[in-house]
């Protein structure tokens, strides 16, 4: 057993959790009780893992997962709703007061939504580790549930299942669906290589180019074609020169997917995928107006047209809520885990996320948790790498997402317990919202416009209603941009 293991276990097992927070004794119980059934669970809790581990199913495909977390859940009481969303998602929800009677007392409990992602990469299998957050989600959900039919607080769990995050994240068609709107906290976790309890998360947008050229004999008669593949190249190499003039929190990453049939025809049509990333969306805009006169001058210089298509689903930045967050570290700590203190450490991008939008509409944390070997001191190693994929799979990984868990749930604990930690939360939320209304702009992040002389104007109106504005913004399914720039 690793060190937090070890930690974790005389935690739940001894009672050694300290009596020092205003709800005292009755909460130090419940902690106690939590931690008591995630411990009970473990040999279980890793077949789960495990079996998912060894089956990776990429996005929208994740009917395995689905099916043994649904089946889990429902043999622990839970009420589950399956092929929820897209197919291969589920709701599962627990309240000892509301199983009949959910639409008298809507409103009157406290709702913690627990989110749960299983979808795997191309090739590479779960190098992000998502068999391990599908374990933890269903172990902080269990803990939870024996908590209230403990003391039987006034309080909701649902487990959501969220598939393909590494795709067109479902998370964005819950927040749609309205699914957030009676929910308190959100809460998540991700394997790391170390332990943050505020991740940096960036925006993302995603994009797929077409050069559009003409085809030629490359000997015979060169002059009659247009090169797609030279228009592509250019277009990389364009970007690689911008990167030297962008912000350090801004990325752009790229393949060609597609560069021409044979050598001996010019190409006639290539095709590249982009992700461009910020800090947020206003820098976002920015990021796109620098990208787009990259993707504009090459199609010009080698008078190719182009086209281009956004997903439909682009990915907020994550707004991690400060006093969730402190309750989970705290707790964490408790449990042995040590987390980064370094502030250059700290700001470095971990990466995208759909929780993004959701930390945008309702107070929500996603801390990420260490599942590289402390002895070991190698803390180079990746997410998205088969290095990555090999330890997520190792009983290490799962001691790992244990004491995770277990923090998390005793952080749920406090919210259920304490109305005014309850409160706090709430109101450093609104106070959020109010400060982010001022600095939100009414251009779509898909409004992604092929003049590059164009400027983007902010419309400031700190009156905006931020919800609305993301339900409008990531809900409102419509037609994908596809523009066409001719020479």
């Amino acid at each position: 057993m690793t060190s937090q293991g070890r930690s974790a276990d005389r935690c739940a097992r001894n009672g050694s959790f300290p009596k020092t927070d205003a709800h005292g004794m009755a909460a130090t119980a419940l902690y106690e009780r939590a931690c008591e059934t995630i411990e009970s669970d473990k040999q279980q809790l890793f077949s789960l893992n495990h079996e998912i581990w060894s089956h990776p199913e990429l996005g929208l495909e994740e009917h395995h997962a689905h099916n043994i977390l649904t089946r889990y859940l429902k043999e622990r009481g839970f009420s589950v709703e399956e092929n929820f969303i897209k197919g291969t998602g589920f709701r599962a929800t627990y309240s000892p007061q509301i199983q009949s009677l959910e639409s008298e007392v809507k409103g009157k409990f406290t709702h913690i939504c627990i989110l749960c992602e299983y979808d795997a990469l191309p090739e590479l299998g779960h190098a992000s580790g998502h068999n391990l957050i599908a374990e933890s989600a269903v172990a902080v959900g269990s803990a939870l549930k024996s908590v209230l039919e403990l003391n039987g607080n006034e309080a909701k769990i649902t487990i959501l299942g969220t598939p393909d995050q590494e795709g067109n994240g479902c998370k964005v068609e819950a927040i749609s669906q309205g699914l957030f709107q009676d929910v308190d906290i959100a809460m998540m976790v991700q394997p790391y290589k170390v332990n943050i309890a505020k991740p940096t998360m960036l925006t993302i947008m995603r994009l797929k180019l077409r050069y559009i050229g003409k085809a030629a004999h490359a000997c015979a008669q060169p002059w009659e074609g247009r090169n797609a593949l030279d228009a592509a190249v250019l277009c990389y190499n364009n970007i690689s020169a911008l990167r030297q003039q962008l912000k350090s929190s801004m990325r752009i990453h790229g393949i060609i997917s597609k560069g021409g049939i044979k050598p001996n025809i010019i190409p006639e049509e290539t095709e590249m995928r982009f992700y461009l990333r910020a800090r947020d969306h206003q820098d976002m805009i920015i990021l796109q107006q620098k990208a787009n006169a990259a993707f504009v001058a090459a199609a010009k210089a080698t008078g190719c047209e182009l086209q281009w298509e956004f997903s439909e689903t682009p990915y907020s930045n994550l707004c991690s809520n400060d006093r969730l967050a402190m309750l989970y570290q705290k707790h964490a700590e408790r449990l042995g885990m040590e987390f980064v203190t370094d502030p250059v450490e700290l700001s470095l991008p971990v990466g995208s996320t759909d929780m993004g939008n959701v930390s945008h509409v309702v107070p929500s944390i996603l801390p990420t948790f260490s599942i590289i070997p402390k002895e070991s001191g190698n803390h180079s190693v990746a997410n998205h790498s088969a290095e990555f994929t090999q330890i997520a799979g190792t009983e290490l990984a799962h001691e790992c997402v244990l004491s995770a868990s277990k923090a998390m749930a005793m952080a749920a604990i406090d919210v259920i317990t304490s109305p005014e930690i309850l409160k706090e939360v709430k109101e450093e939320f609104q106070e959020r919202v109010q400060s982010n209304a001022a600095a939100v702009t009414t251009c779509p992040l898909r409004d992604f416009n092929p003049n590059p002389a164009r400027q983007y104007h902010l419309s400031i109106s700190k009156s905006v209603d931020i919800f609305a504005q993301y339900l409008a913004w990531y809900g409102v399914a419509g037609s994908v941009s596809k523009t066409m720039v001719s020479p």
